[in-house]
């Protein structure tokens, strides 16, 4: 008699048995997963690409935003230095004296540069610029028309700008200590005697008025670095403000309650 078992498990009529099927549905299937994760795999990598792309064209586009902005900013500048002082080269001073003081006073303001410190640094500020600015716009060649027996104009604009600068420098130092008053009163001087030379040739109300506003962007962030300086830093309080302190002491608290719960044995 035939086996009937292995009769069973032969193909019939040519068809493939149970096996052979299973077999090549289970790879037909792996086949498709494949093929999906291949299709997956180029598109992510097209993706990827597109990606890329996009992030250097966006990361130009801030490049140049930030080139706009810095060039409408510096030719603001410039233009009114030009429009509002007869000259660019204003804009140019005066426009850096304003980022770099701007800078310091935003660094004086981490330290402890209160608001209230800010705006009375700005009034002392202020009231220097007006001292320049009146002091150059002076019509210092009528002094000797109008008032007999004194001196030369030249040497009087100089001894004005020698005294004026001289005392203001000398009381700006004295905040920090006798030599920095002596200090400040030599450098004052200095500057004063610069100041008389410019005053001699007459510059005009919008040189004075440029050489004013020079005096109060550049004299407001020193002020305002005497208020902070002049009392000390509280390094305990920058210690608040950028450690966490309670979280410390907090630890160390618990490693001492730990320490006592587990005392450490002695050694023998």
């Amino acid at each position: 008699m035939a086996d009937r078992s292995s009769s069973n498990d032969a193909p019939k009529d040519g068809l493939p048995g149970l096996a052979e099927q299973f077999g090549r549905t289970r790879s037909a299937l792996f086949g498709l997963i494949r093929s999906h994760l291949n299709l997956a795999k180029a598109e992510f990598s097209e993706i990827a690409d597109q990606l890329k792309r996009a992030v250097a064209l966006g990361g130009i586009a801030l490049l140049l935003l930030f080139l706009a902005g810095i060039l409408i900013a510096v030719g603001t500048l410039l233009f009114l230095g030009e429009a509002i002082f007869g000259s660019i080269g204003w804009g140019v001073l005066d426009g850096a004296l304003l980022l770099i003081g701007g800078a310091a006073l935003l660094i004086f303001a981490i330290i402890d540069l209160s608001w209230g410190r800010a705006l009375s640094a700005f009034l002392v500020a202020l009231g220097v610029g007006l001292v320049v600015a009146g002091f150059l716009a002076l019509d210092w060649s009528s002094a000797n028309h109008r008032y007999s027996g004194l001196p030369d104009w030249h040497v009087l604009a100089l001894l004005a700008g020698l005294v004026l600068i001289g005392a203001l420098g000398a009381l700006l130092g004295s905040s920090f200590g006798r030599w920095l008053a002596v200090f400040g009163l030599v450098i004052g001087a200095i500057c004063g005697a610069l100041l008389g030379v410019l005053a001699w040739a007459g510059p005009g109300p919008r040189v004075a008025a440029a050489m004013g506003l020079a005096a109060l962007l550049l004299f407001w962030p020193i002020v305002a670095a005497v208020f902070v300086f002049r009392h000390g830093i509280d390094t305990a309080k920058l210690k608040e403000r950028f450690l966490p302190m309670q979280t410390i002491e907090t630890t160390k608290e618990t490693i001492e309650w730990v320490r006592e719960q587990m005392p450490l044995g002695r050694k023998s």
